[in-house]
C-alpha cells in the first residue's frame, strides 16, 4: 500500500469545544489508522459511529469530514469538507454487543451524492504524492457537533464514544473512550435541560 502523504491525522470531537483527548492511544485504533490510506480507500468504506444515550442525537449536518492538502503546486492544494449522512436505524455490526439497554449508535458516512467529489479529491492527492510536492502537509479530520435530545436521558452523567471504519463492511474500531457529555459542551457540570431539544425527531 502506498505510504500516506500526510504526517498527522487529526480526528476530533467538536461541540463546540475541541477535545484534544478524544483520540485515545487505543492500540487497535493506532494500528488501523496506520494502515489507512484515505486517498486509495473507496468512499463508501469510510464510516464514523457515535455511541450515546438513545435520547441523544446527531443528525445529518452534524458530522463533517475535512480533507486538506498544502502543496508547492497551487493547483494541487485543496481544502474540502463533506457533510456525512447519518443513519440511526440500527447499530452497525460489531457495535451491537457494546450497547447498554439505554444506548444507541448513530452511524455516518459520505453521502452518495458527495462520493464523486471525494474521488476527485483522492485523485488530486495521489497526483501530488506521486510528484512529491506535499512535504507531509495533509489533514484528515472528522468532527461531530450539534448533539440534541429527544427526551429524558437515562443517566445523570451521559457519555459519548466515537468509532471509525476504514474498510467497506468492516468492523468499527474505537477512536475514544467514554467522553462525559459535560466535556463535549465544555462545562464542569451539565443538566439534561441544558442540552438543546432536537428540532426534528427522525423516525426509528
Amino acid at each position: 500500500m502506498p505510504r500516506p502523504f500526510f504526517s498527522k491525522r487529526l480526528l476530533t470531537l467538536l461541540s463546540p469545544l475541541a477535545l484534544c483527548a478524544c483520540m485515545t492511544a487505543n492500540p487497535r485504533a493506532l494500528y488501523e489508522l496506520s494502515r489507512f490510506d484515505p486517498f486509495n480507500a473507496e468512499p463508501d468504506a469510510i464510516g464514523v459511529a457515535v455511541k450515546t444515550d438513545r435520547n441523544l442525537r446527531v443528525q445529518t449536518g452534524d458530522v463533517e469530514l475535512r480533507v486538506a492538502l498544502e502543496s508547492e503546486n497551487p493547483k494541487q492544494t485543496f481544502d474540502e469538507r463533506f457533510i456525512l449522512s447519518v443513519d440511526g436505524a440500527a447499530a452497525p455490526g460489531n457495535l451491537a454487543k457494546e450497547l447498554g439497554p439505554h444506548d444507541h449508535v448513530l452511524a455516518a458516512a459520505i453521502a452518495p451524492q458527495d462520493q464523486s467529489r471525494f474521488r476527485i479529491v483522492q485523485e488530486k492527492a495521489r497526483t501530488a504524492r506521486a510528484q512529491n510536492t506535499t512535504k507531509g502537509k495533509g489533514t484528515l479530520s472528522i468532527s461531530v457537533s450539534g448533539l440534541c435530545r429527544t427526551g429524558p436521558l437515562s443517566s445523570a452523567k451521559p457519555t459519548v464514544r466515537n468509532y471509525m471504519r476504514t474498510v467497506a463492511n468492516g468492523d468499527f474500531f474505537p477512536l475514544s473512550g467514554e467522553i462525559p457529555l459535560s466535556e463535549v459542551f465544555g462545562k464542569a457540570a451539565l443538566s439534561a435541560q441544558e442540552i438543546p431539544a432536537c428540532k426534528e425527531v427522525r423516525p426509528r
